[in-house]
């Protein structure tokens, strides 16, 4: 290498690496230090409530860090439609039913089209 490339590269290692090594270290030792868990205060086998003695929330309830308070999901916006059961999971959650088969395709099933918006008849 040239003079030029050596004085280069190492401005550019200088200028890089240092700051952030410098701001690596402490995260990892942050990192090692911290528990790995931290102790929630809800029981994952009462659903409905928190308790003192369990060291985890419910899956599905969501949990402050900082007051280790387990708190419930919202409830259900008024809004929101589920899907029909016979509605695959990539269609549209306003899919109209599949319509009866036609004479010349009883033995074949209906499928939604997600190009056309429609259900087609296909062998499967």
């Amino acid at each position: 290498m040239t003079h030029f490339a050596n004085r280069f590269v190492a401005h550019v290692v200088a200028g890089t690496l240092v700051p952030m090594a410098a701001v690596m270290v402490p995260m990892a030792a942050v990192a090692v230090a911290a528990p790995g868990v931290n102790s929630a205060q809800c029981d994952p086998s009462v659903y409905t409530h928190c308790v003192t003695s369990s060291p985890q929330c419910d899956p599905n309830w969501s949990r402050n860090v900082w007051t280790n308070e387990c708190k419930p999901p919202p409830p259900v916006p008024d809004w929101y439609i589920p899907k029909p059961a016979y509605a695959p999971s990539y269609a549209p959650a306003d899919i109209p039913p599949p319509p009866p088969p036609p004479p010349w395709a009883q033995q074949l099933q209906p499928v939604w089209d997600e190009g056309g918006m429609h259900w087609v008849w296909k062998r499967i």
